[in-house]
């Protein structure tokens, strides 16, 4: 299978074939089921940063972030047979992301990466990608925060909230879902997606409100 770790195409979308609705994620997954192995790098190596993204924002490590990306895709290779092309792609996908999710082992594994910045990520700074440290909520606010600094405030933020409360507003805020797309792939209403966002929302500005203030919604 291929493989989303060190591979150089993931960060280079192949040109999407024709599909269902312009839908190049369902031709692509068509064509592997026919036994078109390229097919499937194609897929790849066109989903694979924005799946890797998934998991950067949701709180994982870089390492583990592409650990996790590729069981992502091992699921989707497993599901082949099984696959119907009932809702967009993504849809589909972003409930396998969702699911994975919701894994206490994945959880465990990127967990460590949300909390304060190590000695040597003080000196040298964070990671690029990665989830910013959060800072202390104790502490007095600090004066002109730079709208980087914000959105990556609220990011380490977002990792930290419950699931499905992370999951929600990772797709509706960041992968631009609707809530009706979100609402699909969490299996729920749309009023009860709504209540999520919201609650969602709450959290991060309650989190946050003593390091930025107003700012937080410029992360938002």
């Amino acid at each position: 299978m291929t493989d989303v770790r060190h591979n150089p195409q993931h960060h280079a979308p192949q040109d999407a074939p024709p599909g269902p609705a312009g839908d190049p994620g369902q031709a692509w997954m068509a064509a592997f089921q026919r036994g078109d192995e390229a097919a499937f790098t194609a897929l790849v190596a066109h989903y694979g940063a924005r799946v890797v993204s998934f998991f950067r924002r949701a709180g994982a490590d870089a390492s583990a972030a592409e650990d996790l990306a590729q069981e992502a895709f091992l699921r989707v290779a497993r599901a082949r047979d099984r696959y119907e092309p009932t809702a967009k792609f993504t849809t589909w996908l972003h409930r396998i992301l969702f699911r994975i999710a919701l894994n206490d082992a994945a959880r465990n594994r990127w967990r460590r990466s949300v909390g304060f910045a190590a000695p040597r990520e003080l000196e040298e700074g964070p990671t690029p990608g990665a989830p910013e440290p959060l800072a202390d909520a104790t502490q007095a606010p600090l004066p002109a925060l730079t709208r980087d600094e914000v959105r990556r405030q609220v990011r380490a933020a977002v990792a930290e909230l419950p699931e499905p409360q992370r999951t929600a507003l990772l797709l509706h805020r960041f992968e631009e879902c609707s809530q009706e797309e979100v609402a699909t792939t969490l299996g729920l209403s749309v009023p009860a997606v709504k209540s999520l966002l919201f609650r969602a929302r709450e959290n991060v500005r309650k989190r946050l409100a003593a390091l930025l203030g107003d700012e937080v919604d410029h992360g938002m």
